[in-house]
């Protein structure tokens, strides 16, 4: 039996799991959204673990594999800012009590495990890692100094900053909005204060011919070139999506970026990994961060890459003997 971990929302979980279910694959989604958790019974008794839920009973010994899409609790961002003292503690028991589950699944294959997913989710263990094994990283500067950050800044001309959560928040109007990259000269930083800020990220900006995608799955390579700088919007972040105008083509990697990129993935302890590099006009090519849990599906709509496939395929062939 396989246990997929995600939330009704998760449209990619949907393509994975119809492909599975085309091919035989016992299986048990545990959504951990607030809505599909507050429907759902979870009982242990000091050696059993059983969930009833939609997707009917689950007794946790027949779980013979885990899909990692969500770990814990997934709430609307205006949930997550409650001050309710009840949700409060109704989220933070379910994320004990799922903490405690899990490791009684720790000698199942996970697709990612666990404790590497959180590892590798830290980016400064990324840089690290990827410098380490020689991919090429922009010039980069951690600080809440004002004076350190305005120094690197002319020292580059042009930096990029950049956040190392990813969080959402509701702005004034009450939309829900995120901070992508941004690109800085030096006087921008004449508005930083000289105390209490909390450290940022700058990076030399540096020009590019485009982006990469670059999904991997075991030892299936998907890469993607999006071309960002043919659209004002998407030029610094193509997290700022225009579709229509960036154009995105499937494309082999160099065989040294290939080779690092796998090394990477051994020494991170993963099996699913979605990188981000930038492409320079020199076709130099600089390693920016990877997502564990990261998203693909939009890169197999618009290029007809095979993710999904490679997911599925991957299940089934690391389905753990009873």
């Amino acid at each position: 039996m396989l246990l997929i971990l995600s939330d009704q929302f998760d449209i990619h979980a949907d393509v994975v799991q119809s492909k599975l279910e085309a091919c035989g694959v016992d299986f048990f989604r545990l959504n951990l959204d607030k809505e599909s958790l507050q429907a759902t019974i979870l009982t242990y008794d000091g050696v059993n673990w059983t969930i009833c839920s939609q997707f009917g009973e689950l007794k946790l010994e027949h779980v013979r594999q885990v899909w990692l899409r969500r770990a814990f609790v997934e709430v609307a961002l205006e949930d997550s800012q409650s001050l309710d003292p009840d949700f409060q503690i109704w989220r933070a028991e379910w994320n004990k009590t799922l903490s405690g589950m899990y490791l009684d699944l720790a000698s199942v294959p996970w697709l990612n495990p666990l404790r590497e997913t959180f590892r590798a989710e830290n980016k400064y263990e990324q840089m690290r890692l990827a410098r380490k094994l020689g991919l090429k990283l922009p010039e980069t500067l951690v600080s809440n100094d004002k004076n350190r950050l305005k120094r690197f800044a002319v020292e580059h001309d042009e930096v990029a900053l950049k956040l190392m959560s990813q969080e959402l928040y509701v702005g004034e109007d009450g939309s829900v909005k995120g901070i992508f990259v941004n690109k800085l000269a030096p006087s921008d930083f004449d508005q930083f204060g000289e105390c209490s800020e909390n450290p940022v990220v700058l990076q030399k900006y540096i020009p590019k011919q485009f982006e990469v995608r670059y999904t991997v799955v075991g030892a299936d390579h998907h890469v993607c070139r999006i071309d960002s700088q043919l659209s004002q919007r998407t030029e610094v972040d193509w997290r700022r999506y225009d579709i229509p105008r960036t154009p995105h083509t499937p494309i082999e990697p160099p065989t040294v970026v290939r080779s690092k990129v796998t090394e990477l993935m051994e020494h991170l302890g993963l099996e699913f990994g979605a990188l981000d590099f930038i492409v320079t006009n020199s076709d130099e090519w600089y390693f920016l961060e990877i997502n564990p849990v990261g998203q693909w599906l939009w890169i197999e709509d618009l290029t007809g890459l095979p993710i999904s496939d490679s997911v599925a395929n991957w299940i089934i062939q690391h389905v753990a003997s009873p």
